[in-house]
Formats: C-alpha cells, sequence, structure tokens
C-alpha cells in the first residue's frame, strides 16, 4: 500500500496550524469596553455568545485573583485536590478540630468558588452540626453565624444563582428564629452590632432595624436575602407589574415566591410570644397580610405545566357558584331535591338540614358549624351531579346547558390543581389568619390572653377586690386569671364568628391548648366548668368532626349550674346542638 509522503504530510501541518491559530484566535478573542463608552470591543463569536447567555466569568462572578491562581497551580489536578480537601474537611469536623477545618473550608472555595454545593454544605456543616457539639448556647450562636458569613461570600462568585442567597434567607430566618435556642438567639442577634457591621457590605442593616422587639431582627434579614433572591430571577418593575423570568429557578414557583412573606408572617408569630401585642405588632401583621395576598395572586406554572394563582381557587368557587345557579334556572329544583335525598340518607335532623339552608350571613353560630359538617359529607358527594343536570335540560336550552356545563368541568380542573398546590403551604388559612391576626378584635385577643398567661405564671387566679364598707360596694381592682381568659375567649368567640375557618386547623389548636390552661386553673381553684363558656359551641363542633380534646360539652352542661365568673358579663345563649345527632 502506497504511504503519504512524510514530507509532504509535515507541509500541509505546517499550513494546517498557523490557520488554525488565526482561527481559534478569532473567534475565541476576548471582547474588551471602555468605562467612559458603552461601546467598546465585542470580541470573538465565543465571547459575544459568553455576553449573551450570561456565562462570562465577569458574568457568573466576581473575578478572584487569588482563586484563578489556585486553580493554574493545580495544573489541571483541581478535581484530586477538591477530593483531598473535602475529606480533609470531614475528618477535621469529626476529630473536632475546628480552626483548621475554618482554613480548610477557605481553600476549598478558593478552588471551586463557583460551585453552590461547597459554600451550602459547607455553611450548613458549621451552623447545624458544629455549632450543635457545644452545650453553652452562647458557643452554638458563635457557629451559626460562622456558617452564615462564610455563605455570605460566595454571593459574589456566584450572582446569577439565588440558591446561596435562598440559604441565606433560610439560616437566618429558621435557625436563629426557629432553633431550640430561639429566645436566646433572638436576643443576641438583635444586640450583635459587630456582625451586622460585617453582614453591612452584603445587606443594609438599616433594612431589617426595627423599634420593636430586639433591635435587629432576623426575620426582617431573612426577608431581604429572600427579596434578593426574586430579584436575581426577576427583571423589570414588579409594582409596575412589568417583571418577567430571567434566570433559571431552582425550586417550584409555589416555594420560591413563598419564601418572602412567610419570612414576614414568622415575624409576626415570634413578637406574639415575645413581647404584649401592641400597634407595632399589628402593622407586621397588616404588612404580612398584604404580602400573602400579594403572594396569592402571582402568577405560577406547577410541574403538569397548568397556569394558575393561589387565589384563583377562591375566584373558582365564586364562577362554580354562578354557574351552578344559572344551571339550576335552567332546571329548576333538581339540585336541592338531590341534596334533600342525600341528607335523609345520612339520617340528618331537621335542625341540622336547617343549618344548611340557612344562608350564610343568616346563620347562628351553631348553624355555622352544623353546616359545615353537612358540607364536608354532601355538598361535594356527587361528582356527577352537574351533568345529570345538565341532561334533563329542556330541548331548547340543551345547548346552553352542555356550554355551562363544559365550563364548570374546566373550572373544577383548575380548582382542583390549585388546591392540591395551595394545600401544601396551608394557602388559604395563612390567608385567613394573617387577616385576623392584622384587626383591631384580634391585637385585643392577643393582648387579654398575654394578660391572662402572665397572671397564670404569677398565680393570680381570683379578681383583687376593694370593698367599700360605707357604701357596701365592691370594686375589682385588678382581674385575675380566670376572668382574664374568660375575657380572652369571649374575644376569640368574635374572631371565629369572622373567620369561621379558623376553627379547623393550628389556629383552632392553639386556641384549645389555651382552654386546657384555662381548664387547669379552674381545676387549681376548685371551680366546675362555667354553664356559659364563651367557646362551648366552637368545642362542640370539634366534637363532631372527632376532635375529642376531654372538655364538657353542651350536652353535658346543666343549666342550673351557676357559672363561676362576674354575674354582670353577659351570658351566651348555647343551645344543645347535638343531642340529635348523638341520639342518631
Amino acid at each position: 500500500m502506497k504511504t503519504f509522503n512524510p514530507k509532504y504530510r509535515k507541509l500541509v501541518y505546517l499550513i494546517i496550524i498557523p490557520f488554525l491559530i488565526i482561527l481559534i484566535s478569532f473567534v475565541g478573542r476576548p471582547g474588551a469596553s471602555d468605562s467612559g463608552n458603552k461601546s467598546g470591543i465585542k470580541g470573538g463569536q465565543l465571547s459575544i455568545m459568553r455576553d449573551q447567555y450570561n456565562l462570562s466569568q465577569s458574568k457568573l462572578s466576581d473575578i478572584d485573583p487569588a482563586s484563578e491562581t489556585m486553580r493554574l497551580a493545580s495544573l489541571g489536578l483541581r478535581g484530586l485536590a477538591t477530593s483531598i480537601l473535602w475529606m480533609q474537611a470531614m475528618e477535621q469536623k469529626k476529630t473536632e478540630n475546628y480552626d483548621q477545618l475554618a482554613s480548610t473550608l477557605k481553600t476549598l472555595t478558593k478552588i471551586q468558588p463557583n460551585f453552590v454545593k461547597v459554600w451550602d454544605y459547607q455553611a450548613h456543616n458549621l451552623s447545624y452540626n458544629v455549632s450543635m457539639e457545644f452545650d453553652d448556647f452562647e458557643y452554638r450562636y458563635h457557629w451559626v453565624k460562622k456558617g452564615i458569613l462564610f455563605l455570605k461570600e460566595g454571593v459574589p462568585y456566584n450572582k446569577t444563582d439565588h440558591r446561596i442567597t435562598d440559604s441565606l434567607g433560610f439560616f437566618t430566618g429558621n435557625k436563629i428564629g426557629k432553633s431550640d435556642e430561639k429566645d436566646a438567639f433572638r436576643r443576641m442577634f438583635g444586640l450583635d452590632t459587630e456582625f451586622h457591621r460585617e453582614m453591612s457590605d452584603r445587606v443594609n442593616p438599616d433594612s431589617y432595624k426595627t423599634n420593636f422587639g430586639h433591635n435587629y431582627d432576623n426575620w426582617l434579614m431573612a426577608y431581604q436575602w429572600y427579596d434578593f433572591s426574586r430579584k436575581i430571577v426577576l427583571v423589570g418593575t414588579e409594582a409596575e407589574g412589568q417583571a418577567k423570568q430571567r434566570n433559571w429557578q431552582y425550586s417550584s414557583d409555589m416555594i420560591f415566591y413563598g419564601r418572602r412573606p412567610s419570612a414576614r408572617r414568622s415575624l409576626g408569630l415570634s413578637l406574639q410570644n415575645e413581647f404584649r401585642p401592641d400597634e407595632s405588632q399589628q402593622e407586621v401583621w397588616q404588612k404580612s397580610q398584604e404580602e400573602w395576598t400579594d403572594y396569592g395572586n402571582v402568577e405560577m406554572r406547577n410541574s403538569l405545566g397548568v397556569e394558575y394563582t393561589m387565589e384563583g381557587a377562591f375566584k373558582a368557587d365564586r364562577d362554580l357558584q354562578k354557574l351552578r345557579s344559572e344551571l339550576d334556572e335552567i332546571v329548576p329544583g333538581m339540585r336541592s331535591e338531590e341534596y334533600e335525598n342525600k341528607a335523609k340518607e345520612y339520617n340528618m335532623s331537621e335542625e341540622m338540614l336547617q343549618a344548611w339552608k340557612t344562608p350564610l350571613e343568616e346563620r347562628t353560630d351553631e348553624q355555622i358549624n352544623l353546616a359545615r359538617k353537612i358540607d364536608n359529607e354532601i355538598a361535594e358527594l356527587d361528582a356527577d351531579l352537574d351533568q345529570r343536570i345538565a341532561k334533563k335540560a329542556p330541548t331548547d336550552k340543551e345547548f346552553r346547558a352542555l356550554e355551562i356545563l363544559n365550563q364548570i368541568e374546566k373550572i373544577k380542573f383548575q380548582r382542583a390543581t390549585i388546591l392540591k398546590d395551595s394545600g401544601t403551604i396551608n394557602y388559604a388559612f395563612w390567608k385567613w389568619r394573617t387577616a385576623a391576626e392584622s384587626t383591631d378584635l384580634g391585637i385585643s385577643a392577643r393582648q387579654s390572653l398575654f394578660e391572662a398567661e402572665k397572671s397564670r405564671i404569677q398565680a393570680i387566679h381570683e379578681d383583687e377586690v376593694e370593698k367599700d364598707y360605707r357604701t357596701k360596694t365592691t370594686t375589682v381592682t385588678r382581674l385575675g386569671t380566670l376572668s382574664r381568659y374568660y375575657e380572652t375567649f369571649e374575644k376569640f368567640r368574635e374572631i371565629f364568628k369572622e373567620h369561621p375557618d379558623l376553627q379547623v386547623g393550628p389556629y383552632g389548636d392553639e386556641v384549645v391548648d389555651e382552654i386546657k390552661k384555662y381548664q387547669e386553673v379552674l381545676s387549681l381553684t376548685g371551680r366546675e366548668w362555667p354553664n356559659d363558656f364563651p367557646l362551648q359551641v366552637f368545642l362542640d363542633h370539634r366534637a363532631l368532626n372527632g376532635e375529642m380534646d376531654g372538655f364538657p360539652l353542651s350536652i353535658d352542661v346543666k343549666k342550673e349550674k351557676p357559672s363561676t365568673v362576674d354575674p354582670s358579663i353577659p351570658k351566651l345563649d348555647i343551645k344543645k346542638v347535638m343531642e340529635k345527632y348523638k341520639q342518631k
């Protein structure tokens, strides 16, 4: 076989190599810009593409000469060096050599500055794992700070990645605000001026400084970090409705957009447990309500590609009611007849059925609770009821009935999708909760509860009175625990009237916990359960839903039993709503 002459082959190489060098230089030449002029030199095609897709090093992160030098010094063995450093870090943690660990982590980030997991994993290691090795909460707080400060250093190296700012929000909020040492951590955070000075190059301390609580608040700092994440992902002015998604988002829309309003909500909950509620707390809850509602109106997309808003479920309910009313006009009476037949199948008492038929705005406390029970068992009992009603439409209205039915089915599908996603974060509950807490009544109820708890801890259970023997009058100078709790429960009864859905779920459970404390005080003072307890209907309702809390119910309370509270307080007329239900 004839081979190619080596001389000619070398000649071809000599011709091709300069050509390739020139081509690579032309395609890969870097761009340059004049600080005083926006034009500058665009560079080669690779440089243009890097700028177009934000892949250039200057777009991804700040340029760190030390980091670049270390990567070049590894002579192509950066992967091996990284693995060795990771193993060293794990060993140093295991042997509790924490000072050397901090040095190793610093070196590791110089070799892999654009790898988010390096920053996130090791910051979590410091704040959560290393901190728990100490018994003293001050040392624990010290290492929690080290983790946050370490993670903060990764921000400039990952300017287009929101995961680091998300983690900073989570560490600052949850680790300081929800850990077992949260009371001490929040106080220390509020007074830690050195830490706030170290963080000031990334977040302005004035943005999370307050005129209430602990001076500087960790939840407001978390709020700022989550806000930075939104700015990384979004471009435009959100207030003008022009914001558009720009960068890749590493979490679902529901979780990502919910982090910022959740931080504000957590601030309200923390303050509620730490200080006597006042106007400043009410303002916090009002802002939380506004942000939560704004969150509900954000257009999102779930994993199936379905676009929705959290508030869409409430609109869907209204639209369904309107469409079903129109369908019922075409085929009158069929829906109510179906419901009444089902009610008979369930052996519902006339009292319960009447409660369900009564318009919502006209229902009493008892009827609200009874109607809810029926709604759960009857309202969604028949998935094809709308179809059967549409089939009964007169010939001249068949087409319109089918149109309505198609709209109903479409809205039902959309509503089910929204409820599935929003139920994950309990959107509806927090919508009602923030609304209730932000009102004058909500703050007043919390103030009464705060005073009741204070009296309980001080063991001042009875009212303190002064008697004027000359005029034979008695004046209450200080309310005791029993009266404080009674006053509190009256206010919670009004809250439940305005927000009946709060009776089910965490809010109702919290109220039950306070009632248990009240019951303990009754036992300590030798008092019996009052026959006019303000939240008796609420407890009856929980019993109807299978929540047996161990409190006397309406059918257990005898009317002739004397009240244990001040007789001047108006009594609540409680009906024995469960009698027929239990007989059934």
